[in-house]
């Protein structure tokens, strides 16, 4: 009998670490992970040349959050239409606290001191946002860097804007001396 509930012991012991073990990775699950797929800059110039930055809102296609079903505009959708300005005002916060430009705008025309931020969408979605940002040289158009980040386990997409706009800074800091 004794080597029954010895047994019996053991099962609980180890379905008390199973239980254990699957809480702390649903709590590892709820946080999210960001995934820098690519980073290149093929500019020919410095970066630290350019002293004006201009954060064009990175296009969000209707299709990528609305439901095709619904004929009318939901307040979801219009939402979702939101997000590209918050999501460049985040930038713009982010690349102003780093002072890294002299003169940062949103809208206006570029030059050749100008470092353009425009980009798009790839994937919006509950549990993933995909952005590919591409930096333009203001003067000639010219394509200088591409950054395509994935963020991962979102729970709520409009809330990991910010942590978006972090990311992007965080990419012209990296650069700024390449």
């Amino acid at each position: 009998m004794s080597g029954s509930g010895r047994s019996l012991k053991i099962r609980r012991l180890l379905m008390l670490c199973c239980v254990s073990l699957m809480l702390v990775c649903a709590g590892c699950a709820a946080s999210s992970t960001t995934r820098i797929e690519e980073e290149v800059v093929t500019n020919p110039k410095p970066m630290y040349s350019y002293t004006k930055l201009l954060i064009q809102d990175l296009e969000l296609k209707p299709e990528l959050y609305a439901d095709v079903s619904d004929a009318g505009t939901t307040p979801h959708d219009l939402r979702y239409a939101t997000l590209p300005g918050e999501l460049s005002g985040h930038i713009e916060r982010f690349v102003t606290s780093r002072k890294m430009f002299k003169k940062i705008y949103r809208d206006g025309k570029p030059d050749a001191a100008t470092l353009v931020v425009s980009g798009k969408f790839i994937r919006l979605g509950r549990f993933k946002i995909t952005v590919v940002v591409n930096l333009r040289d203001g003067g000639t158009g010219q394509d200088v860097a591409v950054f395509r980040e994935t963020l991962w386990d979102v729970m709520n997409t409009t809330d990991s804007f910010s942590d978006l706009g972090r990311e992007v800074a965080d990419f012209l800091y990296r650069i700024q001396y390449k």
